[in-house]
């Protein structure tokens, strides 16, 4: 399950993939990171903060707490549960 017009990066991939997420940001839209439970996106969150710290042009990053099980209980009963 994915949100609609969400890029997924995987964790593993993230590192070699700023590049992308720099042209995807553009330095002027926000970069929201969402795993499932909302445990690999805190990871992701840091590692993007330490890119923009290093310099990459990505305007912000924010971690979606809880995750995609969080989404689907508090902002989208719809949402499938996985």
């Amino acid at each position: 399950c994915n949100l609609n017009n969400a890029v997924n990066i995987p964790l593993a991939n993230l590192k070699n993939q700023l590049h992308r997420v720099e042209q995807l940001s553009g330095g002027i839209k926000p970069v929201y990171c969402i795993c499932r439970r909302g445990i690999f996106s805190v990871t992701a969150t840091k590692i993007l903060s330490k890119a923009m710290a290093e310099g990459k042009t990505i305007h912000s990053v924010k971690n979606i707490k809880g995750g995609l099980e969080a989404w689907s209980r508090e902002v989208d009963t719809f949402f499938p549960k996985y």
